[in-house]
């Protein structure tokens, strides 16, 4: 089949009003022939049918729904597809309740261009039809439809039928193509199973394409299936696109797995949600005002499910006006931001509102919180407004471009055009550490910068005798709040502005002095002073410890904060040196290297006149340090 762009006409009206048989006339095929669909094999579902429109670029597709229950759970799906409705008003009863409903909806569904068919003008005068045409002009006033062509047609004699035709060609011409994400996504709206084939699921795709042999996960059950079929059109494709009424014949499943209301979408790209964030508006018919936490029907993607209504801004919603929502759902269920939904009284079942949704899997929100209300409004904005507020809401977690443009079901072209600009603009933060670029929100940021000063301020208060805090005990304080490559991007940046100063791993804030008490300073120096007179026969600390009658953790913080300001150097476990007598040593080392290409351990202990254990010490510590290195019983220079 073709890839020529589809225009997609969404018919709507009352049961009796003749849509059935005006596309009958339009297209010359029959939606409710059921033995027709039978012949065909795979079809894609009854009432999408297909108009020939030789020498037109485009391909019209009628999408007619007889009775109002699939009005709703048909039209939702396919809405951001929809892209022209023909409200059928029967000449003969004029508007119709129903009539009112249908158009309600296609409003709600955010449908922008409209044509009007009186149909069965046949069974009226021309009176009648002149009278009829201005009521529904009155009625169009201030809906997209206000300056739509209305056509008297019949499909019986054929009047109209021409210029029907012709409109719908002319005003198809003005459709623009639609934005694709490239992400593919079809709501599933029919599942059946067919001798030969199997079990076959059927839907409008949202975006993105799906081909033959491709992976796709039914959401928002996490099934993994492999495609064995495409077909469009009644004809068997290798691929079918944005806007395509498609079937699918799915391998290794069995249709009781299925049912209306999944999606098929590009594996992991979707998540399933009990929440979501909308604007809702509410139809100026309902005339009640609706209160917080009320139980209705939403209907979205081809999903109906029951939900409690959230207000976050106001305890009631008056007909009419409008308001930010979110709803908490009964069932689990995926959506994308831009979205349109309809809900419905819970019972009697009627409908009352819809509008679009702003978030698709937000957190539990506090009502009448202005941080809340002012990042919805964003996320009504422009592509910009829109990802920096997802930046903001994903706190400490930084995400890439890709994951934004999942999440918010945009191109990604688009998506990191606009990081780019963001991170010109100084608002997110480039995270390195990834294989892919990941940004963080300044506003995250900065706080995450906060949180380790005042990590390494509260260590340093507890522990007075210190000068660095372990890089350990940092890491694990911080990876409770993100991940280890936002640490170190984090730790690198303060070290940059020299806000922190470190030692090896270890960190400390910069020009921090630690401040001792004149007791503890005058140990300090009685410790320092042993070890220095000492060379290189140290003391062993706990013998010396016990000497002095000091506490053994009060000695451990003495001798800690020797070791960090590197007076004294810990050799092994229980080697410890004062720096001149390891300076001291570095030079005779390095004099026998220099003079014998090697020492060994016998021979530095007869030069220091110190015992093995000393001169063992002596060098493995200059092993480690790369000073030195060890072959089989000598030392070399690394």
């Amino acid at each position: 089949m073709s890839d020529a762009e589809h225009v997609i006409v969404g018919t709507a009206g009352h049961i009796d009003h003749g849509k059935t048989l005006l596309v009958k006339a339009l297209t010359g095929i029959d939606a409710d022939t059921l033995a027709e669909e039978k012949r065909r094999g795979i079809t894609i579902e009854l009432g999408f049918i297909f108009m020939e429109t030789p020498g037109y670029d485009k391909q019209i597709v009628f999408i007619d729904v007889p009775g109002h229950e699939k009005l709703i759970k048909t039209m939702v799906a396919g809405a951001s597809n929809i892209n022209i409705a023909l409200l059928v008003i029967a000449a003969d009863e004029g508007i119709s309740l129903q009539t009112r409903e249908h158009f309600d909806i296609l409003q709600l569904l955010g449908i922008e261009k409209g044509i009007v068919a009186l149909t069965k003008t046949d069974l009226v005068n021309e009176e009648r039809i002149r009278e009829l045409t201005g009521q529904v002009k009155d009625y169009l006033k201030g809906s997209f439809s206000e300056d739509a062509p209305i056509i008297p047609v019949s499909a019986v004699d054929g009047t109209g039928v021409d210029d029907l035709k012709y409109t719908l060609a002319e005003l198809g011409k003005t459709v623009a193509p639609r934005p694709d994400s490239g992400i593919f996504r079809m709501p599933v709206d029919r599942v059946f199973t067919l001798r030969g084939f199997g079990t076959v699921i059927a839907g409008t795709i949202l975006s993105g394409e799906v081909k033959e042999g491709d992976r796709v996960e039914i959401f928002p059950d996490g099934i993994s299936v492999k495609v064995r079929g495409v077909q469009v059109h009644h004809q068997k494709v290798g691929r079918s696109i944005l806007g395509r009424r498609t079937a699918l014949n799915l391998q290794d499943i069995k249709k009781e797995k299925l049912h209306r209301g999944q999606c098929a979408a590009e594996p992991a790209s979707l998540t399933p949600t009990f929440r979501l964030d909308g604007r809702l508006r509410l139809l100026k018919s309902y005339e009640k005002k609706l209160k917080n936490r009320t139980r209705i029907r939403l209907h979205v993607g081809t999903a109906e499910i029951i939900s409690r209504l959230v207000f976050l801004e106001d305890d009631v919603l008056l007909p009419g006006k409008e308001a930010l929502v979110q709803f908490a759902l009964e069932a689990s269920t995926v959506a994308l931001p831009g979205d349109r939904y309809v809900i419905r009284t819970f019972s009697p079942v009627m409908t009352i509102g819809g509008g679009e949704i702003l978030e698709a899997a937000p957190p539990k929100h506090k009502r009448f919180d202005s941080q809340t209300l002012h990042g919805l409004q964003k996320l009504e904005g422009d592509i910009a407004e829109a990802a920096e507020q997802v930046f903001i809401d994903s706190g400490f977690t930084p995400l890439s471009a890709s994951q934004v443009r999942m999440m918010r079901g945009e191109r990604e072209d688009i998506v990191e055009k606009t990081a780019e600009n963001i991170l010109k603009a100084g608002n997110i933060v480039k995270i390195a550490g990834y294989k892919e670029t990941k940004y963080l929100h300044m506003q995250s940021y900065a706080k995450l910068e906060n949180r380790l000063i005042s990590f390494i301020k509260n260590y340093l208060g507890k522990n007075p005798h210190r000068m660095f805090m372990p890089y350990e005990e940092l890491r694990s304080k911080f990876l409770r709040l993100t991940d280890i490559q936002t640490l170190k991007t984090v730790l690198d940046g303060l070290l940059e502005k020299r806000t922190i100063q470190r030692k090896g791993s270890d960190v400390s804030l910069a020009d921090y002095e630690v401040k001792m008490k004149p007791k503890d300073q005058e140990l300090i120096q009685k410790i320092e002073g042993v070890f220095k007179r000492s060379g290189f026969a140290p003391p062993l600390e706990e013998e010396f410890r016990l000497q002095q009658g000091v506490d053994l953790k009060h000695f451990k913080n003495m001798m800690h904060s020797l070791f960090e300001k590197g007076v004294l150097v810990r050799l092994s476990k229980k080697v410890v040196f004062h720096r001149e007598s390891v300076e001291s040593a570095r030079k005779i080392v390095l004099e026998q290297l220099e003079k014998n290409q090697h020492i060994t351990v016998a021979e530095l202990r007869d030069k220091l006149k110190l015992s093995r254990k000393y001169a063992t010490a002596i060098l493995e510590y200059f092993d480690a340090i790369g000073l030195t290195k060890r072959e089989q019983d000598v030392h070399i220079l690394r």
